[in-house]
């Protein structure tokens, strides 16, 4: 599984006390990074959502290379590159030409892994 970081200048906090909500257009991700700045983070359009409890799986599933840094694990928004994950919902859809612009998407958080199926995500501030 190759990943990679999407902004290296984002760092998710190790307790980011998120809030998921979802629409029928977006999935968004109320979280805090290490300043402790309440950030939104969007995904639209999105295909498909998967949260994982941290239980239930490893981070060596979503290695990259610069997490690991400093002596300690630290927390960004990664990117699934060839992802098994569109390949098998590709698999079960008539019509997957859609999911020809589809980015798989990983949070890893504190108790939770969130893997987002979707075009594209945006990071802002939150209100």
């Amino acid at each position: 599984m190759i990943t990679k970081v999407i902004n290296k200048d984002f760092e998710i906090h190790t307790t980011p006390l998120e809030k998921i909500s979802m629409n029928a257009n977006s999935v968004e991700i109320f979280l805090d990074d290490v300043k402790e700045i309440r950030y939104k983070i969007s995904a639209r359009p999105y295909q498909a959502v998967k949260i994982i409890t941290i239980d239930c799986t490893s981070s060596v599933d979503y290695y990259n290379d610069y997490c690991y840094r400093d002596g300690r694990f630290r927390r960004h928004i990664l990117e699934i590159e060839s992802s098994s994950f569109i390949n098998d919902l590709k698999e079960k859809t008539s019509d997957s030409v859609f999911l020809e612009k589809s980015r798989h998407f990983v949070l890893p958080l504190q108790e939770n892994i969130v893997e987002l199926v979707a075009y594209d995500i945006t990071v802002e501030k939150a209100d």
